[in-house]
């Protein structure tokens, strides 16, 4: 009997192997995707084609014969420590119960079911990895076509389309092909081959020390996050040989109710679930009780305002790693090609906030092997958290907000977890800026200071015709700055057309002391306005206590 959590690690060093091999080709392809642009007469095309793809097939095939070897003697080793762990663990029941199993390494029987599983894991993989090499290059020529096809029509220029192929392969590259036709990436076929493997091995073994020591009943795992067809069968315990009623309860055929023996049932397809002997006659208690099955299965952990299953929640967590895996293999494969890194850096420093905001919300952990990218090391690391860096201080100058706390990407990230109030007034100054609503020479720190005194001398207070004033919109803020362009009128008119500002202390009077008040106005949504008229034209939305439009006096109709 093997622990989820076991499990759950176990591939993880020989998936690491393996993502060495997917890393390299994937380099490899980049770098001669990268040189395409040298390449001009269509005759020249081709035959650069023929030959790239030729250097492709045999780097794949060089490659793969370097971790063959490799491959089968960690696979063997796998199983060796596997198998000896889930048996000593087994054979622990048997003796609590004084029963005494033979020696696993004096059994001929239990050895030779551990060598036919290690056989056929190590013939499973093999035959996978033998359609590697096609694999590749039908994906490598599909790419270098489309990428031709771009150029060629005048549709993108060699930099654009040389980038979307090498983007397009790091996302999904296939590089094993199933008897299926099914194309997967050598990092999910490996755990996934690996995992079915050792755990269908560890079955067989303990099926058959079951049958040595005359047990008949077993009892499931039970994990939390279980997918919700084994969900079902977890933690519960069954007979072999057919279902039966002993001493009062009624026990389930193990391999019917289970699907134990195919691939998506216990023991199968990626599954961490696996089984051990009991003896109810002997009146041992199950280990999980209705009570805790139900609890594993519940949804019990919130996350953005809704409540998840274990499930749920770590295959949210596993479409955060992935995304983390696939912006690192970006950055290497495009910096293989000679192309511009940075939207990858930035793309990978919010990924990774993703998922450490994600893990935090939720109390999992960050699962380093499940992130982790062979040749993206701390070198690797440092250039890309540098290009980031650059960009968001890029990004503050282009917007004039240099002035802002959240001036490094960490900060920026941690404001944005937190929902700070700096960071959704930065946020809401940026989008103003990049809507053409409010130009960036009107700076940050001006924006700020002038919503800051909003607070401190408006809200709160009471306007003369009984509304409370709670706070501003964005566009209130975009109106009392003004622009020289109206971006809605500019989608028209292609004439400049001015948008003058307000001053603060024309708003701040008129809002306290109004002229006159114009009636309650409804549109056509059913939200309500009123006018203050006075030095400017405020509008406030009496619902809301919101400032919602600000216009200059000359502007009133």
């Amino acid at each position: 009997m093997l622990p989820p959590s076991y499990l759950d690690q176990m591939p993880d060093a020989f998936v690491q192997l393996w993502q060495q091999v997917e890393d390299a080709i994937l380099q490899d392809v980049a770098r001669r995707i990268g040189k395409m642009d040298a390449v001009t007469p269509t005759a020249n095309w081709q035959l650069w084609r023929y030959q790239q793809t030729e250097a492709v097939r045999n780097d794949v095939v060089k490659l793969l014969a370097k971790y063959t070897g490799k491959s089968e003697t960690a696979i063997r080793k796998l199983l060796l420590q596997t198998a000896t762990e889930a048996l000593e663990r087994e054979d622990a029941i048997y003796y609590h119960y004084d029963m005494e199993p033979p020696p696993f390494e004096e059994s001929a029987a239990l050895n030779n079911l551990l060598d036919a599983g290690a056989r056929q894991t190590c013939g499973t993989w093999q035959n996978l990895t033998a359609t590697t090499a096609n694999t590749v290059t039908g994906a490598f020529e599909r790419t270098l076509d489309a990428a031709w096809l771009k150029v060629s029509t005048g549709a993108f220029d060699y930099k654009t389309a040389v980038k979307q192929a090498v983007d397009s392969l790091a996302d999904d590259m296939p590089m094993v092909t199933y008897p299926s036709g099914h194309k997967d990436s050598i990092e999910v076929a490996a755990r996934r081959a690996v995992l079915t493997g050792v755990n269908q091995t560890t079955g067989k073994l303990q099926v058959a020390r079951m049958d040595e020591m005359g047990c008949e009943f077993v009892e499931t795992t039970a994990h939390g996050g279980a997918r919700p067809s084994h969900a079902e069968w977890q933690g519960r315990r069954f007979h072999r040989g057919g279902a039966v009623d002993y001493k009062g309860k009624h026990y389930p055929d193990f391999e019917a109710a289970t699907g134990y023996g195919t691939g998506a049932g216990l023991c199968g397809w990626n599954c961490r679930h696996t089984f051990f002997a009991v003896f109810p006659e002997l009146g041992d208690p199950p280990q999980w009780t209705q009570e805790q099955l139900r609890e594993l299965n519940a949804r019990d952990i919130e996350w953005n305002g809704k409540k998840y299953t274990a499930y749920e929640i770590s295959q949210m967590q596993r479409a955060r790693e992935r995304n983390v895996r696939r912006w690192k293999k970006r950055y290497l494969a495009e910096d293989a090609a000679g192309l511009d890194t940075t939207d990858s850096a930035v793309r990978l420093k919010a990924a990774r906030q993703s998922l450490s905001d994600f893990t935090k919300a939720t109390g999992g952990r960050v699962d380093s092997a499940r992130v982790s990218v062979p040749k993206f090391g701390r070198s690797e690391a440092s250039r890309a958290s540098a290009k980031s860096q650059a960009h968001h201080t890029d990004w503050l100058k282009s917007i004039n907000a240099q002035s802002t706390s959240l001036n490094t990407v960490a900060k920026y990230y941690d404001a944005r977890y937190n929902n700070t109030e700096e960071y959704r007034l930065l946020m809401q100054y940026a989008n103003s800026v990049k809507s053409g609503w409010l130009s960036p020479l009107a700076g940050f720190d001006l924006y700020k200071s002038t919503h800051e005194r909003i607070q401190t001398e408006l809200v709160g207070k009471t306007t003369a015709d009984g509304t409370v004033i709670t706070g501003h919109t964005a566009h209130f803020m975009e109106r009392m700055f003004g622009t020289l362009v109206d971006p809605d009128k500019l989608k028209y008119d292609l004439k400049i057309i001015r948008r003058s500002g307000v001053g603060y202390e024309a708003m701040r009077d008129t809002v306290l002391n109004p002229e006159r008040i114009n009636p309650v106005k409804t549109d056509s949504r059913g939200k309500r306005s009123v006018r203050l008229i006075g030095k400017a034209i405020v509008t406030i939305n009496p619902d809301t206590g919101q400032l919602i439009q600000l216009n200059p006096r000359s502007e009133q109709k």
